[in-house]
């Protein structure tokens, strides 16, 4: 697993990028701000669609922290 790839925590079925590498744990990061940490047996690679997702989650909330949605 390589910091940057974008991945499904199967446990939340949540979009994320991955943050950062320790042992079994991955940490996982969302464009809202959110991290978590989940063993890295419960994450898969996203798809093209879900990509495209946390894309669009990115610009979601860049848009409403400047108040234009």
């Amino acid at each position: 697993m390589t910091v940057g790839r974008v991945v499904v925590d199967k446990d939340s079925e949540m979009v994320a990028t991955v943050q950062e590498v320790d042992g079994q744990w991955v940490e996982l990061f969302r464009p809202t701000g959110l991290n978590w940490r989940t063993r890295w047996s419960r994450i898969r690679p996203a798809t093209e669609r879900e990509h495209r997702q946390l894309l669009a989650i990115g610009r979601l909330h860049r848009q409403q922290r400047r108040g234009l949605a």
